[in-house]
């Protein structure tokens, strides 16, 4: 009675009643409906049980209301295996975007993003691969308001998707050490890791790497003990234990 009473405080927990009221009133837009149909998992779910996508936004800038996306790059964990055959990378028809102090970064020029998909179709891309499954990002926070932005969701409705974020994840444990103003950048947290140097600022090699380090922080949180979902969330929101 305790543990269940302890996980009805659970974000996760507030989260489902938050899309399930959400859902109640009727009137999601059919676009999102995918994303709020599906329940939130429970707090003591085996991450090994657990479906993840990881996502990567290239953008213009980090303001989402005057800046826009560029690149999408995703793919999936199962059974806490990273599948390189189900990554994806999408560029956006957004040249008119493009800046000059980002394109030295991501190498994103208009050229590269002729022929790319609408906003719209990105978005319809983008519920489909998220609906039903764990989101995985480094340094949420960007993602999570870039998305809201191309979902049109008012800042008081609730997006009913679970994050796991690598950068609050290692902050967490850095904080456990004891260690003050950690290096969070994803290059330098594999580094120290002992993973291998990857292709930074590409939206699926970002994913990529963000996802193999996700299946590393795993283990050092539980240390041998069962991985579950509930501990792993709320590091991500507070960055630590």
């Amino acid at each position: 009675m305790i543990k269940r009473l302890f996980q009805s405080f659970h974000p996760l927990e507030q989260l489902e009643k938050q899309r399930m009221s959400e859902w109640s009133k009727g009137t999601v837009p059919d676009h999102l409906k995918p994303l709020y149909q599906t329940p939130i998992p429970p707090p003591d779910i085996p991450f090994e049980d657990l479906e993840l996508v990881v996502l990567d936004f290239e953008t213009s800038g980090l303001d989402p209301d005057t800046d826009a996306i560029l690149s999408v790059g995703m793919v999936e964990i199962r059974q806490q295996i990273l599948s390189l055959s189900t990554g994806k990378h999408y560029y956006l028809l957004a040249a008119d975007a493009v800046k000059p102090e980002t394109a030295v970064i991501n190498h994103i020029v208009p050229e590269t993003l002729a022929g790319g998909m609408t906003e719209q179709e990105c978005v319809s891309t983008v519920v489909a691969n998220l609906a039903g499954k764990v989101v995985v990002a480094h340094g949420a926070a960007i993602e999570q308001a870039f998305l809201r932005r191309a979902f049109r969701l008012p800042q008081d409705v609730p997006l009913p998707l679970v994050w796991l974020d690598t950068l609050m994840l290692e902050k967490s444990l850095s904080v456990n050490r004891g260690k003050s103003n950690p290096d969070l950048r994803l290059c330098h947290i594999r580094e120290e890791k002992g993973l291998p140097p990857y292709l930074a600022h590409n939206a699926l090699a970002d994913a990529v790497a963000t996802g193999e380090l996700l299946l590393v922080l795993v283990r050092e949180v539980f240390a041998g003990k069962t991985p579950v979902l509930g501990p792993l969330v709320q590091r991500s929101l507070k960055g630590y234990a």
